[in-house]
């Protein structure tokens, strides 16, 4: 690509100073003969003041015969110049015996009363001819020739064609090594580019191009790159992460539909009563399976840029919606400590999802009769939503790690007297879920908990307006 990219270069800059050069070289050439022409018709004026007192052919004769005799003959000769003056009966007077101007042909257009000015070949090589009439009384009575030798003007227009073709070649040589040069270093980060996405393999998602250049059409291409590596890197991680959490988690419950499999396979008769519990705890096991993927899968489609579908949300009603639902999760004191008045832009859902995740671990967390409450308020930058229980409140190590997945406190391990046990939340997914979706939305979750105070889980959401470029953002990095 580089060589390819420099040729058409080099050609382009070659044919540019070569239609440099040619304008060049016709310019230089008309204004030399500009010039000379200028010098004729000078010399012409001067001819003419001359002669302006001669009232018959034979007075012209004699005085054109002193004016080629004076001191102009000799600034004439000196310059190279050569005058004859052709009468109408053939005579001729003439400053050269050598360059008979006399027998040039002339286009026919010009007769003996004609002007011209003509470049002509002679024995002494070329000369610019200028033609006039000699007229007196009203009649031609004879025509004036003057010549200029432009054979040194050849000669310097040659010279000049010969420094502008060196000094393109050169210019074209110098552009041709600067061109390679300036490739070379626009094109380090293609060249980068192209080893890194050799490099890169299944098991080697790290590497990135390093671009330091200025911040041009590269350097986005390089950091399209990059972030499509980001991505790739990411999607790859949460297909690892997806199998890693199946496979380590579908063994147990895998293990037990097995083991009451087999209990079924050792007995000689099936008892009824045996079947049908042995039947439901297996149905038990394969449901609980199918929550689990149900869950992974979702951890794992979080990060598609089509994953949510915002709208606006009434917050108010979204929030007396969800503590209407909350004694069908547990039987609590639901209660709503004030409402934001606002509303939100988010997945209707998705929000909820997360809140019956954040109520489900409320309740695993309190006993029948303990107050959860629901609220929310708004800020000039944000909406915050919480989801707030009496319960016993956690240590900093388990807030620390509250949303890593597969995470189950202590407390959840041993529910006392009265809960509701652990729910859903057997598998530690719920908080990871519900982080995963808040920070989908572009809002996170904070959480306030001491021991002996109770938890207080707080979803802050962005306005509108950043909830949509963060849309916009997604959609163009996916």
């Amino acid at each position: 690509m580089r060589r390819r990219l420099l040729l058409w270069f080099v050609v382009a800059t070659a044919l540019v100073f070569g239609l440099g050069v040619a304008v060049a070289n016709v310019v230089v050439g008309r204004q030399l003969e500009s010039r000379v022409d200028q010098d004729l018709v000078g010399e012409i004026s001067l001819y003419q003041r001359a002669v302006e007192t001669a009232t018959d052919e034979a007075v012209l004769v004699a005085l054109t015969r002193d004016y080629l005799s004076a001191a102009e003959s000799q600034r004439l000769r000196l310059s190279g110049m050569v005058l004859t003056l052709q009468m109408v009966d053939g005579s001729v007077v003439s400053n050269s015996a050598d360059i008979r101007l006399e027998e040039v042909a002339l286009p026919e257009a010009v007769g003996l009363g004609g002007r011209a000015l003509v470049t002509s070949g002679t024995a002494a090589g070329p000369y610019r001819i200028a033609v006039t009439p000699v007229v007196m009384e009203g009649r031609a009575v004879g025509q004036l020739r003057i010549a200029s030798p432009v054979q040194s003007l050849s000669d310097i227009r040659r010279q000049m064609l010969l420094v502008m073709l060196s000094a393109a070649l050169a210019g074209i040589v110098a552009v041709g090594v600067g061109a390679w040069y300036l490739l070379g270093r626009t094109l380090r980060p293609v060249r980068e580019l192209t080893r890194t996405a050799a490099a890169i393999s299944r098991e080697d998602l790290s590497r990135r191009i390093d671009y330091q250049g200025p911040p041009d059409e590269i350097g986005d291409l390089a950091a399209t790159m990059n972030g499509m590596l980001d991505r790739l890197e990411e999607a790859f991680a949460a297909q690892d992460q997806f199998v890693s959490d199946v496979s380590h988690e579908l063994r147990t419950p895998l293990t037990i539909v097995k083991g009451h499999l087999q209990v079924l396979d050792r007995e000689e008769s099936f008892e009824p009563d045996l079947v049908r519990r042995e039947h439901a705890l297996v149905l038990e096991e394969l449901d609980r399976m199918n929550r689990l993927v149900a869950e992974l899968l979702t951890l794992a489609r979080v990060k598609r840029s089509d994953f949510l579908r915002r709208e606006k949300l009434e917050a108010d009603g979204f929030l007396r919606a969800l503590a209407e639902q909350g004694p069908h999760i547990g039987k609590r004191d639901w209660v709503i400590d004030e409402l934001p008045g606002a509303p939100v832009w988010a997945d209707q859902d998705r929000l909820t999802q997360v809140f019956l995740n954040l109520m489900q671990n409320a309740v695993a967390h309190t006993a029948q009769g303990d107050t959860v409450a629901l609220g929310g308020r708004s800020r000039d930058d944000s909406v915050q939503l919480w989801v707030r229980d009496a319960g016993p409140g956690m240590t900093d190590e388990v807030k620390a790690r509250l949303f890593e997945r597969f995470y189950r406190g202590p407390e959840t391990r041993n529910p006392l007297p009265g809960r509701d046990g652990e729910g859903s939340w057997g598998f530690g997914l719920g908080l990871a879920i519900a982080k995963a979706l808040v920070d989908a939305h572009g809002g996170r979750i904070e959480v306030e908990s001491s021991l002996g105070e109770g938890s207080r889980f707080t979803v802050v959401l962005p306005p509108k307006g950043d909830a949509a470029m963060a849309d916009e953002r997604t959609l163009i990095s996916g």
